[in-house]
């Protein structure tokens, strides 16, 4: 992405007190400075949960001439680590991903419903579930999109049965992969989050005494002290180098997926974690909160209210060597 503006990435809170008179000035401060703001899905995302205001925030956008951003994928749906900036009206792009929306309705795939339970959420399901109820779902998806395909190819090197039998057998397979990890995580007593923190003492108290700089490493000396964690190095713990046993070991991380990654891993661990994560609501707030820190890398500023996700944001940024500078709005000043 070769662009000479000055962009500016948003946080929704901010956006938000912006509808309400704007206290802090923001649109002054991007008017008198030349400043460009910039939007993402992850704030569609939260547009769409605003509900009864969405158009508040849509025609907001439109009187500030925010640009939209969006990460480029490659033909294997991968981040590329370059993003493109459209200058559209809002509500254009609002329209296109709630039609997005309604043709994924299946979600994650249980990923998300996992890793609540991970907080100590979906306390009437157990992993086995929440595993088979993603497997019925992805299996649902590629049913879906493979519907008809039958009867418009006529490339005969395309084992149509054979594509039909994988997408049947594939709650099976996926079964036979998850089963052994679903039985352990379903046989402990407490969230591994509870297990964690008993088995390290690190719980969010202590982390929140961990001051900048070089929060990250201080926090990696914490840990690497524990039994276990001598046989794994920095970046591969906080995700910023993968797992050797990962499909795609030898694909180096963009810096999204690098601050998204850290930031989850600081949230785990309770480095300013947010708070009642096993709720349905907060946990989607947070998740969309790390996003935000992750397409706001490649922004120039990033504005922000929410001091949680400052803190971890401005630690992932600090470790990875991100240029992205952070505005934090707290109260009635701006530190």
């Amino acid at each position: 992405m070769e662009d000479n503006r000055i962009l500016v990435y948003l946080d929704h809170n901010v956006l938000d007190l912006m509808t309400k008179g704007d206290p802090h000035r923001v649109i002054e401060l991007l008017k008198n400075n030349g400043l460009t703001p910039v939007y993402s899905d992850e704030t569609l995302k939260e547009v769409q949960r605003s509900l009864g205001y969405e158009s508040n925030f849509l025609e907001l956008l439109e009187e500030i001439e925010a640009k939209y951003i969006e990460p480029i994928l490659d033909q294997n749906f991968k981040q590329t680590g370059q993003a493109n900036i459209h200058s559209v009206l809002p509500n254009d792009i609002y329209k296109r991903f709630l039609a997005n929306q309604l043709e994924n309705s299946d979600g994650d795939f249980g990923m998300s419903e996992m890793l609540m339970k991970f907080y100590g959420g979906q306390p009437d399901r157990s992993f086995e579930e929440i595993f088979q109820q993603g497997a019925a779902n992805l299996q649902k998806y590629i049913k879906e999109a493979f519907e008809g395909i039958d009867e418009v190819s006529s490339d005969d090197t395309i084992d149509i049965e054979g594509i039909k039998k994988l997408i049947q057998d594939l709650p099976a397979l996926m079964s036979s992969q998850t089963s052994r990890v679903a039985k352990e995580l379903d046989e402990r007593d407490g969230s591994p989050i509870s297990e964690f923190q008993a088995k390290t003492g690190i719980r969010p108290v202590i982390l929140k005494n961990v001051k900048p700089p070089n929060v990250v490493e201080k926090i990696w000396q914490m840990l690497s002290d524990t039994e276990g964690f001598s046989e794994i190095d920095i970046r591969t713990f906080f995700g910023v180098k993968p797992h050797s046993f990962e499909a795609d070991s030898d694909r180096e991380r963009t810096i999204q997926e690098k601050v998204n990654a850290v930031y989850h891993q600081l949230n785990f661990l309770g480095y300013y974690r947010d708070s009642k994560m096993k709720k349905d609501r907060r946990f989607r707030a947070s998740f969309s909160d790390m996003t935000h820190a992750g397409v706001a890398s490649f922004c120039h500023l990033f504005l922000c209210r929410d001091e949680d996700l400052v803190m971890k944001a401005a630690a992932a940024y600090e470790f990875l060597g991100v240029n992205t500078r952070i505005l934090h709005y707290k109260a009635n000043k701006k530190i």
